[in-house]
């Protein structure tokens, strides 16, 4: 059994072969068919639903999740090493497309449901990411959030990652903090007044958004392949290229100074630069006075157009 070395157990490939073919399978029918006592079964099961490789339902029944993405985490880092159970994955990849749960529906959209699940597909996608990762991040922090992804362990590997960021989300109690620690890790980051929903495009190949659009939460979400994720690179590309880079210093601004701009350009008013920036409104006020009469301007509007022409923020 080649996927032994990525951690999945001999019960378990076994298990999974056999779901592979039998859409929502219960666990007794498993153990029919493979002859194995039904305790051993129920054990590999949950190891399989813990690895991303299936998924429960209801009546004790079990349906199998295409392992590129629950598996490609692992290959990514041991591909050398692993050269046969890359094979075996690709094995099972084409065994799952043309077993009975191969509807074309199914080759392009995956419906996660559940807080545990959505989390759990979330950072396998950040993990198996080998090029770059683009997100959409609006409103508060749903099922995942701050201390709640795989951001330094993809930015240690070398991944290209890039993010649009919105007014709500900067809004939020620690929106710009969580910004500066992406843009200190290494992000790219840019934003924009409204962003149409939360999203995650990985090596635009695959694409997570929540199923209900923007509305207030992430549970069920979608997992889309194939054109599907293509378009949703496309909606990205699109947002990033007219969005404001954010976190653009200038040497000729101190850092208080810099962090005030950037959130002026971000459409906040004073009293919420104040809020963001822990400083009072008259101190927010004072420090805006003191950058316009720098500037030589007489109204926040043509200060906006000296801070983007001369890369104040």
């Amino acid at each position: 059994m080649a996927l032994e070395y990525l951690g999945v157990t001999s019960d378990e490939e076994e298990v999974y072969r056999a779901l592979l073919s039998r859409p929502d399978a219960h666990s007794v029918e498993i153990a029919e068919v493979l002859s194995l006592p039904p305790g051993r079964v129920a054990v590999a099961l949950d190891g399989l639903v813990f690895r991303g490789l299936a998924t429960p339902r209801a009546a004790d029944r079990f349906t199998a999740i295409s392992p590129d993405i629950a598996l490609g985490t692992h290959l990514s880092d041991q591909r050398g090493r692993l050269y046969e159970a890359e094979a075996a994955l690709a094995e099972l990849v084409e065994a799952y497309r043309s077993s009975a749960l191969g509807n074309s529906e199914r080759e392009l959209i995956e419906v996660v449901h559940g807080a545990d699940a959505v989390r759990a597909r979330y950072l396998q996608l950040q993990l198996g990411a080998t090029e770059r990762i683009d997100t959409f991040v609006t409103g508060r922090p749903q099922v995942v959030g701050d201390g709640n992804t795989e951001e330094s362990t993809v930015m240690s590997r070398g991944i290209r990652a890039r993010g649009v960021v919105d007014r709500d989300f900067l809004a939020e109690p620690d929106g710009v903090r969580n910004v500066e620690e992406s843009l200190g890790a290494g992000v790219e980051v840019r934003a924009t007044s409204q962003i149409p929903l939360k999203l995650i495009v990985v090596d635009g190949r695959f694409a997570m958004l929540p199923l209900l659009g923007r509305g207030d939460g992430v549970d069920p979400s979608l997992v889309l392949r194939g054109g599907l994720a293509h378009l949703a690179q496309g909606l990205f590309d699109a947002v990033w290229a007219r969005a404001r880079p954010y976190g653009t210093t200038s040497e000729s601004l101190d850092p208080v100074d810099n962090r005030i701009m950037q959130l002026l350009l971000a459409g906040f008013t004073d009293a919420a630069v104040a809020g963001q920036l822990d400083m009072s409104s008259r101190t927010v006020q004072r420090r805006i006075s003191a950058l316009m009469a720098r500037a030589g301007v007489a109204s926040r509007v043509q200060l906006g157009w000296h801070a983007r022409e001369h890369g104040w923020g």
